[in-house]
């Protein structure tokens, strides 16, 4: 109850205060917040409920919560490991700094689902040369994932294998629909066996693709099958959703927040129903509640990620979560999480 209670407070505070807020100064607010509030010391954000550890890649996260890439601050990792998730994420990193795409780059949107957000951030981040002198400082208290991207093999390589050494898995990002040479990759899926084959070549960890959901068929039908076989088995699918947003300033930007949801929970099944056991499926997009994490587990997918849910139900929204599998694995006389996983998922 009394997690249920301080979720109901954060509502309130999101309501109240932060969506009252312009979009700089909440966020400019929440991220000082998680980078000097010590939430990370008090363990009522984290399950110790042993069934809900998972494998990704070979690496053992202690929950199947990913928190998606976006922030890039080592402070705030640091603390976002202490907050029931089973691995983090960094903010994608390209070769060299970038400032982003100027303001406005992100805004609020109230859809019947819920509320969301549509950015264009455009990979804000320090660069390969910056983020690889800092990363050795980060102590991982759970697994952590290095995400990149880059605009031609060459970048990607290089990328992968210059932070590969610092995280436990390395995501390669081809799938933002802020920045167009990125997502133009979904685009030109003949040209990813190249790189898929220099990625897996640059590194030992294991590697991720995260998959655009704009691109359903050429993801399923080429891209898939690309990275399966030059040895890439973990899809994050997906992203936002690219669309028109003309208080942005780039007039389009990515959609994220629980009007995606359908279109998560269809990716997972169809996904699984196709490659079967030939791949880790990380299911992304839309996901704010402890009854959507459960469909998309049960659907197929091994782990789940968010981040708008982050921000939009609060901190305890990965305890809530948890707890929630633990009792339906209480329910249904489970040992192991993956046991969630009926036989009509793969079917």
């Amino acid at each position: 109850m009394a997690r249920v209670a301080d979720f109901i407070y954060y509502r309130a505070i999101y309501r109240g205060l932060l969506s009252r807020l312009p979009e700089p100064a909440a966020v400019a607010l929440g991220q000082a917040a998680l980078r000097w509030l010590p939430l990370d010391r008090l363990p009522l954000f984290r399950s110790p409920d042993p069934r809900l550890a998972v494998t990704l890649g070979g690496v053992r996260l202690p929950n199947p919560l990913i928190l998606s890439s976006m922030y890039y601050d080592l402070a705030i990792l640091r603390r976002a490991m202490g907050l029931g998730f089973g691995a983090v994420t960094t903010k994608s990193i390209t070769l060299g700094s970038r400032p982003g795409h100027p303001r406005p780059n992100l805004v609020r949107i109230e859809t019947s689902a819920g509320p969301g957000l549509i950015n264009c951030n455009g990979f804000q981040n320090p660069g390969l040369g910056a983020y690889r002198a800092a990363l050795p400082s980060l102590p991982h208290r759970v697994p952590l994932i290095v995400s990149v991207a880059g605009e031609s093999v060459e970048e990607y390589a290089t990328l992968v294998r210059e932070l590969g050494a610092f995280g436990d898995l390395v995501e390669v990002n081809i799938s933002s629909p802020n920045t167009a040479l990125v997502y133009q990759w979904s685009q030109k899926p003949s040209e990813l066996a190249g790189l898929f084959q220099a990625v897996r070549a640059a590194t030992t960890k294991p590697l991720i693709v995260k998959l655009s959901p704009d691109f359903s068929e050429v993801n399923e039908d080429a891209i898939i099958p690309a990275a399966l076989e030059h040895g890439i088995r973990i899809v994050n699918y997906g992203n936002t959703r690219r669309v028109t947003e003309p208080r942005l300033s780039q007039g389009a930007g990515g959609l994220s927040g629980p009007e995606i949801f359908p279109g998560t929970l269809e990716n997972a099944r169809r996904i699984r129903r196709r490659f079967g056991e030939s791949l880790q499926l990380i299911a992304t997009g839309g996901i704010d509640a402890p009854e959507k994490a459960l469909s998309v587990l049960e659907a197929g997918a091994d782990a789940c990620g968010y981040f708008t849910g982050f921000i939009t139900r609060g901190p305890l929204l990965a305890r809530r979560i948890l707890d929630r599998l633990s009792g339906e694995l209480d329910r249904r006389r489970l040992a192991h999480l993956a046991e969630l996983r009926g036989p009509q998922a793969a079917a």
